[in-house]
């Protein structure tokens, strides 16, 4: 088995716009510090988006003096990278090749994207022609959800399926607890909107419990930006909830902290079935587990069992009654931990301390 001293030097290579991304970009971050904590030189090199950026990332694969690239997914320009990978792997280079979204979810996505046809159409045809083959010349595949079978031909043995992480520390756990006496809940969704997210569904949930003259009101607070962020607030006003649901556009620091210290739960993603995916390891969940609040999701995630206690998992399906029964039946034992006792479990099961082992477990043996 190769040791930590003889394989010393780790570079995580991604095109991204941390500023669109900001999730993301920690998120790499962190893979970086954790690989750092566990006795490795690692850095992280990133290149933009704009034009010309994938014949520098060849050269990145090319030129460095890594011992392990860990080398986040491009999609449909995968394939760009073949004789790249074909170099680094004559090298001794070891490539692990980070996939954040399935690519036939991807497929999805770009068949939705609100992109030309001939753009649309030239980017499905990169992916779905290429298929899995980009994938044969790396050494380990990260997941994060179920691959289609197309794309998992040959590369069943080498994908890991794994969970985000995060880097606790990073995190500051907040230190006030609203009091919950039954007439008001306080939520919090902290996203950058888009369609799977399922807002929306949240936003008629209230709409229709609030109506019903229950002593309980939900409240909510929508902080991000998105590509839904202006039907959101269409939404909002035409169901005339706006003394309930609130925007604040995006919020860092002390600013966003301020809104966990006020709310007495999280929102992630309530819409997973619109992207066809069964389940998901998102990165907001292990944000809102690190600041020690509870939360409410649909789906499954493998880093959190469905009797997690702390993560409300309500049924992912289009079915509103399945969150306006939830408001229904709301008891305070949703609520009844401390921060502590949550961001315990974030230091133990998905601080990048933890994951780098995952990470590079196959690779090293």
């Amino acid at each position: 088995m190769t040791t930590v001293n003889q394989i010393k030097k780790i570079v995580y290579l991604a095109s991204l716009d941390q500023r669109h991304s900001p999730g993301v970009f920690k998120k790499i971050l962190g893979t970086v510090a954790g690989a750092e904590q566990a006795g490795y030189s690692a850095s992280l090199k990133l290149l933009d988006t704009k034009p010309g950026f994938l014949e520098k990332f060849v050269e990145e694969i090319d030129n460095s003096d890594a011992d392990i690239l860990i080398v986040r997914s491009l999609c449909q320009y995968n394939f760009y990278l073949i004789p790249a990978f074909r170099r680094a792997k004559a090298q001794g280079k070891k490539i692990i090749l980070d996939v954040p979204t399935p690519n036939t979810v991807a497929v999805s996505e770009l068949a939705d994207a609100n992109t030309g046809w001939k753009r649309k159409v030239k980017d499905l045809a990169y992916l779905i022609l290429s298929g899995p083959v980009p994938f044969w010349f790396v050494s380990k595949i990260l997941q994060y959800a179920e691959e289609g079978a197309w794309f998992s031909i040959g590369n069943k043995s080498k994908t890991s399926h794994i969970g985000n992480g995060i880097q606790v520390a990073s995190v500051p756990e907040r230190t006030q607890v609203p009091v919950f006496d039954g007439s008001c809940l306080r939520l919090v969704c902290v996203a950058s909107l888009n369609y799977w997210h399922g807002v929306d569904r949240l936003i008629q949930a209230i709409a229709t419990f609030n109506s019903e003259g229950n002593g309980l009101k939900v409240h909510l607070k929508i902080i991000g930006n998105g590509a839904s962020l202006s039907s959101l607030q269409e939404l909002t006003e035409a169901l005339d909830v706006q003394q309930y649901i609130s925007f604040s556009g995006f919020l860092e620091g002390e600013d966003l902290y301020r809104e966990y210290q006020s709310a007495h739960m999280a929102v992630g993603s309530l819409a997973l079935f619109r992207k066809k995916l069964k389940s998901a390891s998102e990165l907001k969940s292990r944000e809102y587990c690190a600041v020690g609040i509870p939360f409410m999701v649909v789906g499954d995630d493998p880093d959190f069992p469905k009797n997690t206690r702390f993560r409300v998992q309500l049924p992912n399906r289009e079915n509103l009654s399945d969150l306006t029964d939830f408001f229904r039946s709301f008891d305070s034992k949703y609520l009844a931990f401390t921060p502590t006792e949550i961001r315990k479990y974030a230091c133990e099961n998905l601080d990048f301390s933890v994951k780098i082992k995952e990470i590079l477990k196959e690779v090293e043996d």
